[in-house]
C-alpha cells in the first residue's frame, strides 16, 4: 500500500481524525499559504491585464513639458508681469477675476492684480476640503 502525503490525509474526512495537532497545524498552514498565493498571483494578473487595457485603449501619451510665458497684467509705465502656466489664457484670468469682482464687488477688482495662476495640490476640490474643515471645525468643543 502506498504512503499518502500530509495534504492527502488532510483532505481526507475519513482520516483527518487520526492526525496529529501538529499535522493538522501544517496541513493548515500549507493551505492558507496556497490559498494566499493563488490569491496574490491572480491579483496581480488582474492588474497587469488592466493596465495593458488601459495602454491599448488610451494609447500611450507622450508627457508634456510645461512652458512658462510672461505676460503684462495691466498697461502702465512699468507693467507688472503674471507668470501663467501653458493652458491658461486670458479667458481664465476672466473668469478668476469675475469671481472676485461677484464675491467682492466691483470697487475691489480696479486694484487687484494677478501675479500667478497655480492649481492647489491634490485630487479634492476646494469646496469639499472647505466642508472637511467646516465639518471638523463645528465638532469642536
Amino acid at each position: 500500500m502506498e504512503e499518502l502525503s500530509l495534504m492527502e490525509r488532510f483532505a481526507d474526512p475519513a482520516l483527518y481524525p487520526a492526525l496529529t495537532s501538529a499535522e493538522k497545524l501544517e496541513g493548515g498552514l500549507v493551505t492558507t499559504l496556497v490559498g494566499m498565493g493563488v490569491t496574490f498571483t491572480v491579483l496581480i494578473l488582474i492588474w497587469a491585464v488592466i493596465a495593458l487595457m488601459t495602454r491599448i485603449i488610451n494609447g500611450k501619451k507622450p508627457q508634456q513639458i510645461k512652458e512658462v510665458q510672461t505676460v503684462t497684467a495691466s498697461p502702465s509705465v512699468d507693467p507688472p508681469t503674471s507668470v501663467i502656466e501653458t493652458g491658461t489664457g486670458p479667458e481664465l484670468i476672466a473668469v478668476i477675476m469675475a469671481a472676485i469682482a461677484a464675491t467682492e464687488g466691483t470697487a475691489y477688482i480696479n486694484n487687484l492684480l494677478v501675479r500667478k495662476i497655480s492649481r492647489i495640490s491634490g485630487n479634492r476640490p476646494t469646496w469639499g476640503m472647505a466642508g472637511t474643515v467646516d465639518s471638523i471645525e463645528s465638532r469642536k468643543f
